[in-house]
């Protein structure tokens, strides 16, 4: 019974916000809420059964707020909700409320009657000592309260009567529409000993939609031989559910469930886990349609999912055996199998699969269901250069499928490897030519050849080959050297691939390499500049030199030794950079650099040194606000930088109706740290864009604030 009250307990305190009156108090009231169009309704109970008794008692005090963003729950202003303190019917209040309910619904009045008797606060409770018998009296006493506080939470979340009575279950019809409330709620008792603390929750108001839960793709369906399974997962949102069935043919839904299934977890786990239903004894391929209902705290079953299930026949048919798979043609495999045991009637045929590993993914490779009086089939599509596994798989009239052991097949080598492929090649100033090759991936792979010509129409000549070691590695970069004192200002390579049966690859395709020069690039050169209190515009003559690839522009703090890369231009029509990464009122030295593609670097540029503007400008502020629909006005408020607080500041307020408006200055008032601004909206407007500006006794001012839109 404790792993009932701890799984309510847990899904009750799910999304619920507390407030405690102590560092060692634990929540005291778990609260939801849900909002209507001309209502809001509370649900709420204590969490341990010594409060429930107090509550019995005392009642609780429930009150609520207008929600205000920016604002904690515990600094709104609350006010007392009529009928607060709500307390537990009487005896006599429980009876007239029996006698005004609908006869028909008799669970419900069980459950309320049920519920009156477990929270009757002149109920005794231990009949012996509890500290007799090794506390095992105490022990059975505090289970009792236990049990007695889920079985008080279960009745009142199945019966709105059971949770009225109880005073767990509030109706508030004094709201607006669509406004956000935030509501508190407590035990009525102020002593220090036994002081509760405040639970709040924000609820916003509005038309209710009974299908937000619905949710098909979270119900996990398995259609079995017979019988159709499904599952879904655990929710705050719900407690307990309910299943109904409609059989193809049918008018109407069949409850399967006499009363809500619950999902009981055993003590001390914490996990997550699924909701299931298991619905058997059904026929083969006809078709049904099941509805989820799931149970939530307001007493209500709502629509989870609504989906078809057709229960399947899953038996397999027998076993193929593959007798043999051979190589027989240079392109061809030939596999031959056989059936195990006794022929079953609703075999349908026969599908062939491939993969390169034993314990891999096998690919279908037969186009079509092969007949079932097949026993034989030839693949002319396997990968040469892999391994070549296969499995025959039988399937029946229902599409049940069952494979054989795979077979593995050794293949005749004949074929050479694929062409190589360059994936770079580069040479450098001194004459080092370094080739990069895409490896080849054939199982029998051993290395390259590389060839070299000074001409693309020249013979070709070995000039290095590589070989797999010991180990069975290879090598996919190639190295050569070449002069770079010639007449001949390229130089070309191709790269051949052989396998350990000494079969050739087609050479790849020629590349061409051009010999590096050894003269730097010309130098860029800087040409102006202009200054302001935030940035440095540089304005630049990019490298004249052809293979300048990179032109950098270089800058110092004047006194500093070392230059700083700030800017790297590979783009030609590019000659203006603006540093906005400096300080206010600093020197700073700026030169450029160019480089070519062999990674030579120019010298260094004449230098320009540039004294930047001393940046007087106040931080810039931030405006909050919100409108209060009841005063219809707007509050304002203004957050400035530490830095200036202490200064004489003030506020320069701007607005605009829309974004398509000029701003207009409306007012210029003196800055106090947290005095908000009140402004009275015409009437008829539906919004208004706010934005602020500081400026202080100096006439120093700062940049404008973010933009405030509110609407009304």
């Amino acid at each position: 019974m404790r792993s009932l009250f701890f799984m309510l307990l847990l899904l009750y305190m799910g999304d619920v916000c507390f407030a405690q009156s102590n560092e060692n108090e634990k929540n005291s009231i778990a609260l939801l809420a849900r909002g209507y169009s001309n209502s809001v309704i509370l649900r709420y109970f204590p969490t341990t059964p010594g409060l429930l008794e107090m509550a019995n008692k005392a009642g609780y005090v429930v009150e609520k707020a207008i929600y205000k963003e920016g604002i904690s729950f515990e600094k709104l202003t609350y006010t007392t909700i009529k009928g607060s303190p709500f307390k537990r019917w009487s005896g006599a209040e429980w009876e007239q409320a029996a006698k005004g309910a609908d006869q028909k619904d008799t669970n419900t009045i069980k459950l309320a009657g049920f519920a009156m008797l477990l929270s009757d606060p002149n109920a005794k409770t231990a009949k012996e000592d509890v500290l007799a018998n090794d506390l095992k009296s105490l022990k059975e006493e505090r289970d009792n309260q236990d049990m007695k506080l889920a079985f008080t939470i279960l009745s009142s979340s199945r019966s709105k009567m059971a949770a009225e009575g109880l005073a767990m279950r509030i109706t508030d019809n004094e709201i607006v529409p669509t406004a956000t409330y935030v509501y508190r709620v407590r035990i009525n008792d102020s002593s220090e000993n036994t002081k509760s603390g405040n639970a709040y929750v924000r609820v916003k108001c509005g038309s209710f939609n009974e299908k937000y839960l619905m949710n098909p793709k979270a119900v996990k369906v398995v259609e079995e031989d017979e019988s159709i399974s499904f599952t879904f997962p655990e929710s705050k949102e719900y407690y307990a559910f309910n299943i109904e069935r409609l059989d193809d043919g049918s008018a109407s839904y069949q409850k399967l469930t006499s009363e809500p299934s619950f999902k009981i977890k055993p003590k001390g786990f914490n996990g997550k886990t699924d909701h299931g239903f298991v619905d058997s004894n059904l026929t083969n391929y006809k078709k049904y349609t099941y509805r989820v209902l799931v149970s939530t705290p307001f007493a209500d079953d709502l629509l989870l999912a609504e989906f078809i299930a057709i229960p399947r026949d899953k038996t397999p048919p027998n076993t193929p055996f593959i007798k043999s798979a051979e190589h027989v043609k240079p392109r061809q495999v030939k596999l031959t199998w056989e059936m195990m045991g006794k022929k079953t009637g609703d075999l349908k045929g026969f599908n062939i699969r491939r993969s390169p590993k034993k314990d891999g993914t096998f690919t279908l490779i037969s186009k079509v269901l092969l007949p079932a009086v097949a026993t034989s089939y030839i693949d002319e599509t396997f990968n040469q250069d892999s391994f070549n596994y296969y499995i025959v798989e039988s399937v029946d009239t229902a599409g049940n499928g069952n494979s054989s052991f795979p077979a593995y097949v050794t293949l005749i080598d004949s074929v050479p490897p694929v062409e190589p492929v360059i994936s770079s090649a580069r040479i450098d100033t001194a004459g080092k030519i370094i080739i990069k090759v895409k490896p080849n991936m054939e199982k029998d792979f051993m290395g390259y050849q590389v060839l070299k010509a000074n001409s693309k129409e020249h013979e070709f000549s070995v000039v290095t080959e590589t070989y797999k070691d010991s180990l069975g590695r290879t090598t996919f970069t190639l190295n050569d050297s070449t002069t770079l004192n010639t007449l001949t200002k390229k130089i070309y390579y191709k790269v051949i691939a052989f396998d350990t049966h000494f079969n050739q690859s087609v050479p790849s395709k020629i590349i061409e390499l051009t010999k590096r020069d050894t003269i730097p690039p010309v130098s860029p050169l800087i040409t102006g500049f202009t200054v302001s209190d935030t940035s440095v515009v540089i304005i630049f003559v990019n490298s004249t030199s052809e293979d300048a690839v990179r032109n950098i522009l270089l800058r110092r703090e004047s006194g500093k030794g070392k230059f700083d890369s700030i800017f790297f231009n590979t783009n030609t029509r590019v000659t203006k950079f603006i540093d906005k990464k400096i300080t206010g009122g600093l020197q700073y030295e700026y030169a450029m650099i160019a480089r070519d593609d062999g990674g030579l670097a120019s010298r260094i540029s004449k230098s320009i040194q540039i004294k930047t503007l001393l940046n007087n400008r106040i931080p810039a502020p931030t405006i909050q606000g919100s409108y209060d629909g009841q005063t219809k006005k707007v509050s304002l408020s203004f957050v400035v930088d530490e830095k200036v607080k202490n200064r004489q500041l003030k506020v320069e307020i701007y607005k605009r109706a829309d974004e398509k408006s000029l701003w207009t200055t409306y007012k210029i008032i003196e800055f106090e740290k947290g005095k908000p601004f009140f402004d009275e909206p015409v009437e008829g407007q539906k919004g208004m864009i706010y934005t602020i500006r500081l400026t202080d006794a100096n006439k120093n001012v700062s940049n404008f604030s973010n933009e405030l839109q509110l609407k009304y």
